[in-house]
């Protein structure tokens, strides 16, 4: 499954799925090294979505301070991860990169990431933030998106063979969707607020929310239409109505703003902590997953 076709279908999502995709066809004397620079790179997706939705909410006075030291914090944790793909580490695993197709596209996130992080820059100099500094921040955002699936693609091409798409790996799949669409589903909300194309991204906003909903009902209790198997085991079906409880708090909220209601500062707190705190028993689902 290239990248071109995971980046068509899922976006941020894509990335994750292909972490699982390409690993089942690395070699076993590479996978170490492959695993560890494949999760570093689905974790450079989830910074990028992360300062964004920090950078908005700071900008509605919600947990401001809190919100500029986890922008702080990603930035660091960004450009230490890139040197890390780049130099590799002895301590996580990691070798030196040394294909020029993955330095190539290393090159790119970087010089995207430049102009993403002098954004974050003049926001976190401001006292308050600007439709032009929203309108850059989003057009930053998806050029350093970009350039991070081009990444991806890149290591794909290093790495042969093939993936056989079963019931249970869509399901897996699945579930690693819903992971990154907590974070998407909140910059969704909050770019509703701040677009000036408003009426596009509350149309974008219902469509998202449509579609988790649906995807977790099917991870519950099955989809034959999306291929998902119900929840195999107790365990598992735990952590998925652990996160349907929080969602069914969610859903009404982005609903309300899909329509163009007004959203207060309280359910937008509320959104973003449930997208925080689903990503937990999302991962704990995927981990039992993957021991069947």
């Amino acid at each position: 499954m290239s990248m071109n076709a995971v980046r068509r279908t899922s976006g941020l999502a894509g990335i994750f799925t292909a972490v699982a995709l390409i690993l089942a066809a690395v070699p076993a004397e590479a996978r170490s090294d492959a695993s560890r620079s494949f999760t570093l790179a689905a974790r450079q997706w989830l910074l990028i979505e992360r300062m964004t939705n920090s950078a908005l909410l700071a900008a509605l006075e919600i947990d401001v301070s809190p919100r500029l030291s986890a922008i702080h914090w990603s930035r660091d944790r960004f450009d230490r991860t890139q040197s890390e793909l780049r130099d590799g580490d002895p301590l996580l695993g990691i070798s030196p990169t040394t294909r020029p197709e993955i330095i190539g596209a290393l090159n790119r996130v970087d010089a995207r990431w430049q102009r993403y992080d002098s954004i974050f820059r003049e926001i976190a100099a401001s006292e308050t933030i600007s439709a032009r500094q929203i309108r850059a921040l989003t057009e930053s955002h998806a050029e350093t998106t970009e350039a991070l699936a081009e990444m991806v693609d890149a290591y794909e091409h290093f790495v042969n063979g093939g993936y056989n798409h079963t019931i249970l790996s869509t399901t897996i799949d699945g579930v690693e969707q819903l992971r990154a669409q907590t974070q998407l589903l909140l910059r969704a909300l909050l770019t509703a607020a701040y677009h000036e194309d408003a009426a596009s991204e509350r149309q974008h906003l219902a469509r998202s929310t449509q579609d988790f909903g649906r995807m977790l009902g099917g991870l519950i209790y099955g989809d034959p239409d999306l291929r998902l198997m119900p929840a195999p085991t107790q365990g598992i079906k735990d952590e998925l109505k652990r996160v349907e409880r929080m969602w069914l708090e969610t859903q009404p909220i982005l609903e309300s703003a899909a329509v163009g209601d007004a959203v207060s500062e309280s359910e937008i707190a509320t959104v973003a902590q449930h997208a925080n705190e689903m990503a937990l028993p999302l991962t704990m689902a995927l981990l039992m997953y993957l021991t069947l």
